[in-house]
């Protein structure tokens, strides 16, 4: 593959993921430096599979492990990038179950949807523009409750969607200029190559935090930022969702209480439920004393679905929730105490 000055590289990226003999290296680490203070360390760690749970020990075993939780990326990459083509929901189930009943008992998950190397996920993941609220809510569901310690990126908690800049000039990503370079070498159109930037393109989530609808999103005074803000900045912003109770941030803000108020969701056991859907996605959270059921359906079509018998509903993300169904990329959490 050519690089921008049209000479040859190597892809090394393989050559720097999970490696026979890391952990000689980690264990030195750990005993030297992680165990001398009173630390919380999260590894980042590509490459590791739940198909090797000694491995996956190796890394955050209560007993032996190194880090406290490592952020794993079996899930990411289940989205297709093609526009007419959506999330593979049964696949996002396997991915994140796999490691909810793998650690259990040995170590400690840590959870999330995205980070500075993925697209936004209620772009990506699910639709931007018909159910940008909605979406960016029930995707949060989706994790929020699950065991494990759940990471916010920045900008996921007010709804940021990918961008669509014109020119690649206004991209820093490396792999997508180096891409670009090599399409038009090819003799592609610009329009068909930006297609694929402003679909896969890892800076739709390195664009200047929304704060305000002021100058660059109110992220600096700068007569220009190191890239361009997203142009929704106006409407999606902290600013016009703070005080908003139903917005996307106060909807995170309500998850973080609840997750704070019951210990089962942070220590009760987790179970899949309903495996075989293709489009819901629906777990419990289990303890002596109470059941916690997050129903999600990660569709535009309305979705048949018996909520759990004598239950109490904590959160949604509809103002009105209807008997027998979930609604487009709805969320409910409800609580069932055990008498």
């Amino acid at each position: 593959m050519p690089n921008e000055t049209g000479e040859d590289f190597v892809e090394s990226f393989d050559g720097h993921m999970n490696r026979p003999g890391i952990h000689t290296h980690l264990q030195e680490m750990k005993q030297e430096t992680l165990d001398k203070y009173d630390v919380m360390t999260v590894g980042e760690a590509n490459g590791v599979r739940m198909e090797n749970p000694d491995d996956v020990a190796a890394w955050v075993g209560e007993n032996n492990g190194v880090f406290n939780m490592v952020f794993q990326f079996e899930h990411l990459g289940l989205w297709s990038k093609d526009a007419d083509e959506k999330l593979d929901v049964p696949a996002l189930k396997e991915a994140l179950s796999k490691w909810q009943y793998g650690l259990e008992g040995v170590g400690w998950n840590a959870l999330f949807i995205e980070n500075h190397d993925q697209t936004r996920t209620v772009s990506s993941w699910g639709n931007d523009v018909e159910y940008w609220k909605e979406c960016a809510k029930a995707l949060g569901t989706m994790y929020f409750f699950m065991k494990g310690t759940p990471f916010i990126y920045q900008g996921q908690e007010i709804g940021m969607t990918n961008v669509q800049f014109d020119s690649i000039e206004d991209y820093d990503d490396v792999s997508m200029r180096n891409y670009y370079n090599q399409e038009k070498a090819k003799g592609h159109e610009h329009k068909d190559i930006m297609e694929v930037v402003w679909a896969q393109g890892r800076d739709n989530s390195r664009t200047p935090m929304q704060w305000t609808n002021e100058k660059n999103g109110g992220f600096s005074k700068a007569d220009q930022t190191w890239m361009k803000v997203n142009p929704n900045f106006n409407t999606i912003n902290v600013e016009a969702q703070k005080d908003d109770k139903d917005s996307i941030l106060s909807y995170y803000r309500k998850m973080i209480d609840i997750r704070k108020q019951f210990e089962t969701l942070s220590y009760g056991t987790y179970k899949l439920m309903d495996v075989s859907d293709e489009e819901l996605f629906v777990y419990e959270r289990i303890s002596q004393d109470e059941t916690f059921t997050i129903a999600v359906n990660l569709s535009e079509e309305t979705k048949a679905y018996q909520g759990p018998e004598e239950s109490a509903l904590l959160l949604g993300n509809y103002k009105e929730s209807l008997t027998g169904t979930l609604k487009p990329y709805e969320a409910r959490v409800y609580r069932n105490e055990k008498r």
